[in-house]
């Protein structure tokens, strides 16, 4: 449990140095969601190969996505992406392939918790998802994680969103219901909280 404990203090110290001294925590942020994932994948059944084959699907998927979004703005809206997550290729930073299959897969076990069946496993994903996305957006530029063209995210960025967490949540949601439910529920907890603090602190 020592990787869980560390992670919930990455957070904790990484909220309280974005609130005073963003300009020097801000490059960490890709190593941060990388180390997030590590933890995330070790407390899942990934001895169970179409568990991982799910996550690394949803990750291509996630991933392609993006790359359509931003070059021809079909899917999201028209935006790019900063520099502050890590390395790109195709204009899209390598480590969003991983929050995607790390946040369809947090909403599931959520979703499961509150719900059984597919198609509502499926919707109560797209709702969190999506959710959370949206308290992104109010920093994400702030931040120089993305930026649309528009100076905000319209309607277009979520329906995107919960379409995409829709499809893969209800195409994948019997393997990855197999995770550990209480380390997604708090993995899901402190994003929120984290990007919640830093909204209010108007990081």
């Amino acid at each position: 449990m020592g990787f869980y404990y560390f992670l919930i203090l990455v957070y904790l110290s990484g909220v309280i140095g974005m609130c005073i001294r963003p300009s020097f925590f801000l490059p960490f942020t890709p190593y941060t969601l990388l180390y997030t994932v590590f933890v995330f994948l070790i407390f899942q059944p990934i001895q169970n190969s179409k568990y991982i084959i799910s996550f690394l699907l949803i990750a291509v998927i996630g991933y392609a996505s993006e790359v359509i979004g931003v070059k021809t703005g079909l899917v999201f809206g028209n935006y790019h992406y900063g520099n502050n997550l890590g390395y790109k290729l195709l204009d899209v930073p390598l480590i969003i392939s991983l929050n995607w299959a790390l946040l369809v897969n947090l909403s599931v076990l959520v979703s499961s918790r509150i719900v059984s069946t597919p198609f509502f496993i499926a919707l109560f994903t797209a709702i969190i998802a999506t959710s959370l996305d949206f308290l992104i957006e109010q920093v994400a530029p702030h931040l120089n994680f993305w930026y649309f063209n528009t100076g905000f995210a319209q309607l277009h960025n979520y329906l995107g969103w919960f379409a995409i967490c829709f499809i893969t949540a209800y195409i994948f949601n019997k393997e990855l219901i197999k995770g550990n439910k209480k380390i997604g529920t708090t993995i899901l907890v402190l994003q929120v909280l984290f990007f919640g603090v830093l909204i209010l602190m108007k990081v």
